[in-house]
């Protein structure tokens, strides 16, 4: 084993950053979403409509 050249409290440090730096991430992920979930959500129902058409025009087409 290779010894480390941080002390401990370097260490705890890098590890404090590190999880701010996630949490500041986040934070601005969810943000984003807070802005644009309308949008979201009608594109989840467009991508949710246009599947069930084309399911439907595949069953309709097999009859034939």
């Amino acid at each position: 084993m290779s010894s480390s050249d941080r002390s401990p409290l370097q260490a705890a440090l890098a590890l404090a950053r590190t999880v701010l730096l996630i949490a500041a991430l986040l934070y601005a992920a969810v943000w984003l979403i807070c802005q644009i979930w309308v949008w979201l959500l009608v594109l989840a129902l467009l991508a949710g409509t246009v599947t069930v058409l084309v399911w439907w025009l595949r069953v309709r087409r097999d009859r034939w």
